[in-house]
């Protein structure tokens, strides 16, 4: 966990700096274990960011038959210091593929406000919706992956 912890932060660091334009973020696994581990390390570094957990919904988070419009609504816009968002499947169980590709869309080309960290299950739906939108690195030492915008210069 110590080793997952160092190398998430590095991400931060990088990717949540004042200077960078497209700074939302996604994380996933093929592991759930792995997943879940990711999620308690993330809420440990960022304390401050509201949780929305699709294990555990709760009266912060949207409901789950919440539509794709209202879900990135409130995904960009509520009153947040910065928001966690794990297992959104939860919520995108009943959109179309349209409305999936258009959240992570979203997620690659938002910029200002608050930061988001999306958790996820990578799976071969998730590719099918993602459309070139966030762009994989491979987080080092560990089996989780992590996401960034299509839209950053590729001098990283």
């Amino acid at each position: 966990m110590e080793l997952l912890e160092i190398e998430l932060k590095n991400v931060f660091i990088n990717y949540h700096a004042r200077n960078m334009r497209y700074r939302h973020l996604a994380f996933s696994s093929k592991d759930f274990s792995v997943l879940e581990d990711a999620k308690h390390v993330i809420k440990k570094i960022l304390p401050d960011y509201t949780i929305w957990d699709g294990n555990y919904p709760n009266e912060k988070a949207p409901p789950a038959n919440c539509p794709r419009f209202d879900f990135i609504r409130q995904t960009f816009n509520s009153p947040l210091t910065g928001l966690i968002i794990f297992r959104p499947d939860y919520w995108m169980r009943h959109w179309s593929i349209q409305d999936k590709q258009a959240f992570w869309s979203a997620l690659s080309m938002r910029h200002g406000g608050y930061n988001v960290v999306v958790i996820f299950a990578e799976d071969h739906e998730f590719h099918s919706q993602n459309n070139h939108y966030l762009l994989p690195h491979e987080l080092p030492n560990t089996a989780l992956n992590y996401w960034i915008s299509s839209k950053i210069p590729l001098t990283r």
